[in-house]
């Protein structure tokens, strides 16, 4: 007797991952299509001095920093989500030139006051902004004070890199070290010939006593960068950024974020 089987059927969890993937590429492609759906949160950036064990919100401001994400309760929802989606689906760099520019688009209409931090990803560097972006990114070139901020993840190709920040200086862009332990190393090696305005310091990681992360932030003073501590949130937080010296922050003590500068 000859039996037949039924063909087979995916499980019911390979049948989720699929539709988990099909939703997240339609999320990701919708903003990348309407760059305006991608937030963004601007959080301020402030100055600290001896008056900030007070109120850290009154420092003067620097400026912005600029983060993107979809719409809450999707599930690209928040920036890490986003990233990752997009990462899996070999998006980031569309969406990165779509969030740039829609970012430079809101703080010119905003008229923003001083300087705007991004984070341009590591696939971004040395790609060409899309052709249908070209008017927003090259008004933000010559209107905005803008500082990339480079992450570890920018340090695995030492010679894009470089290259890449050659190319932004050229269009007038500051260097901000931001989470660079995880390429502590190279990121040591590089940092005269990088010559950061900027060093970020965890105020989490300032409470621990991070040899790395304070080796950056003392060879970085060397090169004349300024220290500005991110994930201020708490009061002991910021009583270690403004112990390990710290010259501006950004966090919740500073100022939540908000869609657009004020």
């Amino acid at each position: 007797m000859i039996v037949t089987h039924a063909p087979a059927r995916p499980s019911d969890a390979l049948a989720a991952d699929l539709d988990r993937v099909r939703r997240a590429r339609e999320q990701v492609q919708a903003l990348i299509a309407t760059p305006s759906l991608l937030g963004p949160d601007f959080a301020p950036i402030r100055s600290l001095d001896a008056s900030s064990h007070a109120s850290p919100a009154a420092g003067a401001l620097l400026g912005w920093k600029a983060t993107g994400r979809g719409a809450v309760g999707t599930d690209v929802g928040d920036t890490l989500s986003l990233l990752a989606s997009a990462a899996s689906l070999g998006l980031v760099e569309r969406l990165d030139w779509a969030f740039r520019c829609h970012a430079f688009d809101v703080a010119m209409t905003a008229d923003i006051a001083g300087e705007l931090h991004i984070t341009p990803e590591p696939e971004t560097f040395g790609s060409a902004c899309p052709p249908r972006l070209a008017v927003a990114f090259l008004r933000g070139r010559r209107s905005l004070s803008v500082c990339a901020e480079l992450h570890a993840d920018a340090f695995v190709d030492e010679r894009r890199l470089l290259a890449s920040v050659e190319e932004m200086r050229s269009w007038g862009w500051q260097v901000v070290y931001a989470d660079v332990a995880g390429a502590h190393a190279a990121a040591l090696r590089l940092l005269p010939e990088l010559r950061p305005a900027y060093v970020h310091l965890d105020a989490r990681v300032a409470r621990r006593g991070d040899t790395e992360a304070t080796a950056i932030i003392e060879a970085g003073r060397e090169v004349g960068a300024a220290v500005l501590a991110v994930a201020v949130d708490s009061g002991a937080e910021l009583e270690a950024a403004l112990e390990a010296g710290a010259e501006y922050a950004r966090g919740r003590l500073v100022g939540p974020p908000v869609p657009a500068p004020h």
